[in-house]
């Protein structure tokens, strides 16, 4: 009979806990209204889903090491496309080019994840900080078996040729006729080089590629010369294999998601000086040996540096709705992840937009200023503890995968509440609770 008591009273104390949840999601009359008194400030946004002023600003996306977990990580959708002569030969086997696609994306992945010091300028303090974006081969969901690695057999569209009357480095005919997942996914063509380019001893047939970001793909050659061409060194042979065309990957990947070459005039980044862009640091060979750049984005034998500012515009790219870059993520932000709460135990401004795949906190004496966008995921909320503030700044919060989030959970105990602040006139939309 105890047993029975017991488990009636622990039901019925569930219920009544689940009502208060319902009944402590925000409503119009629990929120303070602020308004500024100049409307022309920087700090008014305009509409659903902008980023203007403050929230454009590169600098604002920057990964903060004290707070890593307020960053999502990114992954960026790829696929390859082995281009050949009709006959199937010019470029690697089915099996050889699926192995190199794998090990190929997997040491780009290495060094985005390592991020080196910059060699530049001379003597920096440059901070070398986590990118926070991998790449993952995407297979078309649509295509039995798939395994997002292609393979053309092409006479007119196989090759590469960099520079001379017949270049054809530019052609979009490539991506035209043999994309797949258009904008969902970044196509990478592994070309050769043409054969009789290859021939000619005036002919680099060097690893190179261009990106065309707009569509969201890029062309490779190298990758088959290099991985055939077998060296000799101490006697012994050497292979360049997937690993050794790393850089350019990550390099013309770099064009994609919003980056330029830092040597010439300005990249929109005070952290990449201008340079003379040498490509290796040889004190015989090199007559600027001790001003070589390791950046991703100049030409040079490693290029395996990023800059905060790099970094920034990038995550920018990432996080601004209506941009290219975004549609190559993976939407790991759209499913509730318990995993990715974010508990606010201070006082801080979010300046940038963010994805949130978890809920967010704001605990007891804690302060959160939120200016631009941010995304819940499905069933998400906001939590606000009773003694904690949440500052809705022009804000908008909602859910950018086409579902719901729950809303704003101001606590509620012994008569205190959380405390919600709207400025600018905040949106909120996508809410199954509250505010109505």
């Amino acid at each position: 009979m105890r047993n029975s008591i017991f488990i009636l009273l622990l039901a019925l104390l569930c219920f009544t806990c689940g009502v208060t949840a319902v009944q402590n999601f925000l409503t119009k009359d629990q929120v303070s209204y602020l308004e500024i008194a100049d409307k022309s400030s920087p700090q008014k946004r305009a509409g659903y889903g902008a980023l203007n002023g403050t929230c454009m600003d590169q600098l604002n996306y920057i990964p903060d090491t004290q707070y890593p977990e307020h960053s999502i990580m990114r992954y960026v959708r790829v696929n390859f496309h082995v281009m050949r002569k009709s006959d199937g030969t010019g470029n690697f086997s089915k099996t050889e080019g699926i192995a190199y696609a794998k090990g190929w994306l997997n040491a780009a992945n290495k060094w985005v994840a390592k991020n080196n010091k910059m060699n530049l300028p001379v003597n920096n303090d440059t901070p070398i900080l986590p990118t926070n974006y991998r790449y993952v081969i995407a297979a078309d969901p649509n295509i039995p078996g798939d395994n997002g690695v292609y393979f053309h057999n092409d006479d007119d569209l196989y090759f590469f040729v960099k520079n001379g009357k017949n270049r054809n480095s530019s052609n979009r005919k490539q991506f035209e006729k043999y994309g797949v997942q258009k904008g969902k996914v970044l196509n990478i063509f592994m070309m050769p080089h043409h054969p009789d380019s290859v021939a000619s001893r005036s002919y680099n047939p060097s690893k190179t590629g261009i990106a065309f970001p707009r569509e969201g793909y890029i062309k490779i050659a190298g990758t088959y010369h290099f991985a055939k061409d077998t060296l000799i060194r101490n006697g012994k042979p050497f292979v360049r294999g997937a690993w050794y065309c790393h850089d350019v990957l990550n390099h013309e990947i770099g064009h994609v998601l919003g980056l330029h070459h830092t040597w010439r005039s300005s990249d929109g980044c005070d952290d990449t000086p201008n340079h003379a862009n040498c490509y290796s640091q040889n004190k015989k060979k090199s007559t600027c040996w001790d001003e070589w750049s390791n950046n991703v984005m100049d030409y040079n034998t490693h290029q395996n540096a990023w800059t905060p500012c790099q970094i920034g515009i990038i995550q920018r790219n990432f996080a601004k709705e209506d941009a290219p870059q975004r549609g190559l993520l993976v939407p790991n932000w759209c499913k509730l992840d318990p995993s990715q709460h974010i508990s606010i135990y201070n006082k801080m401004t979010w300046d940038g937009a963010k994805d949130l795949a978890g809920n967010l906190t704001i605990e007891k004496n804690a302060e959160l200023t939120i200016k631009c966008r941010v995304s819940l995921p499905k069933n998400g909320k906001v939590i606000v503890r009773p003694g904690g503030k949440l500052i809705l700044d022009g804000a908008t919060l909602h859910n950018s995968c086409g579902t719901q989030w729950l809303g704003i959970d101001i606590g509620n105990k012994k008569g205190q509440k959380g405390e919600v602040v709207f400025i600018n006139e905040p949106t909120l939309q996508d809410m199954k609770n509250g505010l109505e």
